[in-house]
């Protein structure tokens, strides 16, 4: 096991830091979005249109330091992050980044974190996919739509954590690898 430098603790809390910024900017975004599709009866999907966006200091947290637990650290200081900013949803974000970051942390467990890549990005998309909407189906009470409903909000959620969680949190990689390549000339 991997020993963690004070180096990986103070990026993980930069990540956490800079992602619960982003996790109450979308939390602001949510609460609109909720309202117009309420009015159409759809109100559920707001959460998991804008899901990817909770879930991406995981990922990026886990693929930067690279060590067991990264993901789930990254997720909840995240979280914490959110909520001392004053999030919308007060401390139930720690919950929800607990839930989430061992969701993530799956996908690499499952590649007994050798791997930090695409593959592992999508494994992780997968555990964080299940076992947040497993916590949102009871939480929110899901077990009273149709099954036709619970699909749908399951594949919108993964559609959202696969852009988010996989496919942007690739981008931020590569320009992270770009700008650590481009300071070592």
């Amino acid at each position: 096991m991997k020993k963690w430098s004070t180096k990986d603790i103070i990026i993980i809390a930069l990540i956490g830091f800079l992602f619960g910024g982003i996790f109450l900017a979308t939390s602001l975004v949510y609460v609109p979005l909720k309202a117009a599709l309420g009015a159409i009866g759809y109100a559920p999907f707001a959460n998991s249109i804008l899901f990817g966006l909770w879930v991406m200091a995981g990922p990026v947290a886990a693929a930067l330091i690279q060590k067991p637990g990264s993901a789930t650290l990254g997720e909840v200081l995240g979280a914490l992050a959110e909520m001392l900013y004053g999030s919308y949803f007060g401390a139930a974000v720690l919950i929800s980044g607990l839930v989430q970051g061992v969701g993530s942390e799956v996908g690499f467990f499952i590649t007994r974190y050798k791997r930090y890549d695409t593959f592992s990005l999508f494994l992780s998309a997968v555990g964080i996919t299940l076992f947040s909407f497993a916590y949102k189906y009871f939480q929110a009470g899901y077990e009273a739509f149709s099954v036709q409903m619970i699909l749908a909000l399951l594949l919108v959620k993964f559609i959202s954590v696969f852009f988010f969680g996989v496919v942007c949190v690739k981008l931020i990689l590569n320009i992270v690898n770009k700008v650590q390549k481009s300071g070592n000339k």
